[in-house]
């Protein structure tokens, strides 16, 4: 119990010290929808907070997108989302993680149509409203912030990472050998252009490359949560940006953790991984 205890007692240190600074951002209905909808309004304040701390001027318009900051003169919105599990009884959910020391695979596919429900959700239907109103104007950077933890399997990434997998039209890792001779085995990841659902419906996969998302300037994905935060402002944060997009991130736009440097070849896209430094 006194382990327990401890435990609970750190996470409410943590949302009072967030609290302290995000209090002044806040809407009017933040304190009465965390109590019903936790995981979502925490990840909007420790997104909301670490931009703050990590010196930007941030600005949370009352309707609009959770947090904006500028960068060398650029205007960038970030959309906190916080994917659930789907549908209770729904044969695409997630299920529910165990933690009873039992063999569990984990529900990739079904993880990463979660990311791409909530990337349409923000995009497809929040978006619009928010550029016919004003909040957002089409000279404005806009990301989408997804906070994954809800899924319960989210305490490792894959190969290549789901953020990527959502993004573009790439799937698992391969490696080809030939039995025939000795000659270097042959590595690198499916083309996969959509997953399918449960009753064999379709969902396209590569969003940055879909008509009409060229609005969208880049994914930023995070699994911190109120008990397992992560040292360091921003630290676990991964951040991807649209190659194609209208209004493109500032080329030197940075935040602490994995940045993601996209250039075009050819056939495609080459993505480095690399740490990211705040610029």
């Amino acid at each position: 119990m006194a382990a327990a205890n401890d435990w609970t007692s750190r996470a409410r240190q943590l949302c009072e010290d967030l609290w302290d600074d995000f209090e002044p951002y806040a809407d009017p209905e933040f304190l009465c929808e965390v109590r019903d909808k936790f995981d979502e309004r925490f990840w909007e304040m420790d997104l909301t907070v670490t931009l703050k701390r990590l010196g930007f001027k941030v600005t949370c318009p009352k309707p609009g997108p959770d947090v904006g900051i500028v960068v060398d003169g650029q205007r960038i919105w970030f959309e906190a989302v916080s994917p659930s599990r789907g549908a209770e009884g729904s044969p695409d959910q997630v299920p529910k993680a165990r933690y009873d020391g039992s063999v569990q695979g984990v529900p990739n596919a079904q993880m990463i149509l979660r990311y791409l429900s909530s990337i349409s959700e923000k995009f497809e239907r929040q978006y619009p409203k928010w550029l016919q109103t004003g909040a957002v104007a089409k000279e404005d950077a806009f990301v989408i912030a997804l906070n994954p933890s809800r899924l319960g399997f989210e305490y490792a990434d894959t190969i290549p990472p789901r953020i990527l997998q959502a993004a573009f039209p790439v799937g698992n890792a391969f490696i080809s050998i030939s039995p025939a001779n000795l000659t270097p085995p042959k590595t690198g990841f499916e083309v996969r252009r959509a997953l399918a659902k449960n009753s064999g419906a379709l969902v396209d996969t590569g969003v940055f490359l879909h008509d009409g998302y060229q609005a969208l300037s880049g994914l930023l994905v995070s699994r911190v949560d109120a008990f397992s935060w992560v040292e360091g402002l921003g630290a676990d944060f991964q951040l991807l940006p649209n190659p194609v997009a209208s209004v493109p991130l500032p080329a030197k736009f940075r935040l602490p953790g994995t940045y993601f440097a996209v250039s075009e070849t050819e056939d495609g896209y080459s993505v480095l991984l690399g740490a990211s430094e705040r610029r």
